[in-house]
């Protein structure tokens, strides 16, 4: 008698297939061998101290979203709520799997957003084959109306996160693969069609984005359409499309498209993978864009060595460190143009780009970075970092910063008090792009930092700044004497104060030349007799009525630094050539009373304040100073390039002349 078998029979019959990724059977039911598995979300993820929450979007269509929180702190004396950008995203998985809930998503996020301190709505929309497209598109708009209706005064549906930390003037949409594809189609929804309360996309982040079309490119040139990846998974996923794979959906630049032109942000990056099939086609968006019209601005960021989303598979790995590094530059570099803000309070007076002030005395700035906060060990330096306050008043605080310690512990290490940039109106010592540069300075020169958090202006005019300054740079010299009144102890323990250092950039470097001078000819001194030993001047502010080597002669009155001070020390005596702005105008303290015996001044080729860095450079040369001055002038790079990319050679090279000063 023969046995029946014990092996299992499945009758369901394949209906289609994707070989290896999805396959549909006859009863309706679909498989997906490559999901990774769902995981839920967290409230404290113990790695990051990300926070996380699942929330519904719409019951019908079935639109939800993981939200992901950074973990935030309280600054010094300021208690006011931290907003920060929202970032709005789209996954990958070829619109047929992959979830906002899933293994691979969770993880890159959690670490996405503690090195980026923005929220993510992590859209879960609808998948094909059960939901054809353009179902996906129809979700993610839809997800977008709803983050943007939480900017209402009277929420419906209102989410306290983003309610009480997100920056609605920073609203960023982004994905992978399909998500990137979606991405692009809600950037060209956005240039047509309003979303709730005004909100504007500031900028998009495409990473390896989908794009295909019946003209093949790149490695699409060795198969056949019907063998081609791209082509199957279009098919498959939208078997109705209009024009099959030249969709205007899939093909930009397909017969009837819409122009690139209308696309409905300020910025765009898109990112791409040497190793990935779809490397050329992110390439060649990124041309076609270029060459549209479009008015914003549009960046490549090509890792030659990755493969597909290598930044999702793989979010510790160094490679994808460092594109999550450049996407929090992008991310926080800029806030919205002033004529994309509504308001209905009246304006008593502002200075394009950067702020507008209103008559009931709110400033609003549309420059500068978000807020962070201090990391007791930063993971890619090893730096530790802690705010404290220095005086109540007038508030004055600073950001410390102690390098990763070897044996002995004791060790004593430069102390380098450091002032941020900004045009005295912008910027902080607590924001993103000082943080991540002041841990790259700290730990490649082994120095103690005390970055300043200085008031601004226009809510406190100059000279405030620079007599907040002062004090800090008092503040931080009398903990070179035993004094039960010293707080401070990784300064006592750790600083030499006979490595006694100022720096800054841009304004900040001004106020770093006016406290040097305040101590030169012996006429103020810093506690304990400890003396400078050197001045570091990153692109310094100084400007003046006449325009000097290749400044323009006309417009020079409208100029933006005049401009700037003006608005910053209204009533400066003197103006524009105050001693502070002009330091050789009339009546200026001689520049060969320079409180300290060595300089180094860094200049850009691109920045608007290099002949002005040169001039100050020919100045104190001239001056009968008895020091050694040194100018670094970097071609080919823009205003603190360093500060906004610093991954890039150029900005190690200058790091590095740095670190190589402060001995």
């Amino acid at each position: 008698m023969q046995m029946a078998s014990t092996k299992p029979i499945n009758t369901k019959e394949i209906v289609a297939e994707i070989p290896t990724y999805i396959r549909v059977f006859s009863d309706g039911t679909v498989e997906r061998p490559r999901q990774a598995p769902f995981v839920p979300a967290l409230l404290d993820d113990p790695r990051t101290g990300i926070s996380s929450k699942d929330i519904v979007i719409s019951h019908d269509p079935s639109i939800s979203a993981r939200l992901f929180l950074p973990k935030f702190t309280t600054f010094s004396d300021q208690d006011q709520v931290q907003k920060v950008p929202i970032l709005v995203y789209f996954h990958g998985g070829g619109f047929f799997f992959e979830s906002a809930f899933s293994q691979l998503y969770h993880d890159h996020f959690n670490t996405f957003v503690s090195q980026t301190n923005v929220i993510v709505v992590s859209v879960e929309y609808r998948l094909a084959p059960e939901h054809p497209l353009p179902a996906c598109y129809h979700d993610c708009w839809a997800a977008l109306q709803w983050v943007a209706s939480n900017s209402a005064k009277n929420h419906t549906n209102a989410e306290p996160w983003l309610i009480q930390h997100g920056d609605f003037n920073r609203i960023f949409i982004g994905g992978d693969s399909a998500g990137g594809n979606i991405v692009h189609n809600i950037a060209m929804r956005a240039g047509t069609e309003a979303l709730p309360c005004g909100v504007k996309i500031l900028g998009a982040i495409l990473s390896h984005p989908y794009f295909c079309s019946s003209d093949p490119i790149g490695p699409e040139l060795v198969t056949r359409p019907e063998e081609n990846l791209s082509y199957l998974i279009w098919n498959f996923v939208y078997p109705s499309a209009p024009g099959g794979i030249d969709n205007p959906m899939v093909n930009p630049v397909a017969p009837g498209a819409p122009s690139l032109a209308l696309l409905g942000c300020s910025k765009i990056i898109v990112c791409v993978a040497g190793k990935d099939n779809v490397r050329d086609r992110g390439v060649w968006y990124y041309e076609i864009v270029k060459k549209s019209g479009w008015q914003g601005k549009l960046e490549l960021f090509e890792e030659t060595e990755e493969d597909h989303v290598y930044h999702i598979f793989h979010p510790e790995s160094a490679n994808a460190t460092k594109l999550i590094k450049r996407l929090a530059s992008f991310l926080h570099d800029s806030l919205p143009s002033m004529a994309s803000t509504t308001t209905s309070k009246e304006i008593d007076r502002e200075l394009p780009p950067l702020l507008r002030v209103y008559k009931d005395g709110t400033v609003e700035r549309f420059l500068g970075s978000s807020f962070v906060p201090p990391t007791p060990q930063d993971p890619e330096t090893g730096v530790s970092s802690k705010d404290i306050v220095i005086s109540q008043n007038p508030s004055i605080s600073a950001r410390v910063y102690l390098p990763k310690l070897s044996t002995p512990e004791n060790k004593k290490l430069p102390i380098l008090v450091y002032y941020h940039g900004g045009a005295f109106c912008l910027e902080s010592a607590f924001s993103f792009l000082h943080q991540r540069y002041l841990n790259i300075v700290a730990s490649q020169a082994n120095v103690l930092v005390v970055s300043v958090e200085y008031r601004l202006a226009p809510e406190h005019p100059l000279p405030a700044a620079y007599e907040d300054g002062w004090d800090a740079l008092k503040w931080v010299t009398s903990h070179s004497t035993n004094n039960v009144n010293n707080s401070e102890a990784w300064l006592i323990n750790h600083g030499d104060f006979n490595r006694f250092y100022i720096g800054g950039d841009t304004a900040g470097a001004n106020i770093a030349h006016y406290a040097a001078l305040r101590v030169g000819g012996g006429v103020e001194t810093l506690p304990g007799g400890v003396k400078i030993a050197g001045a570091l001047l990153a692109f310094p502010l100084f400007w003046g009525s006449k325009p000097i080597l290749s400044e323009p002669v006309e417009g020079h009155e409208e100029s933006s630094p005049m401009q700037v001070w003006n608005f910053v020390y209204p009533d400066a005596p003197g103006g524009i050539d105050n001693p502070l702005i002009n330091p050789l105008a009339s009546g200026a303290p001689s520049l060969a009373t320079f409180g300290c015996p060595r300089i180094l001044i860094f200049v850009a080729g691109k920045d608007d304040l290099r002949d002005r860095g040169i001039w100050y450079y020919d100045a104190v040369k001239q001056s009968g100073w008895q020091g050694e001055v040194e100018l670094v002038h970097v071609e080919g790079e823009e205003h603190c390039f360093q500060i906004y990319h610093p991954e890039t050679q150029n900005s190690k090279n200058m790091i590095a002349r740095m670190a190589s000063f402060l001995v």
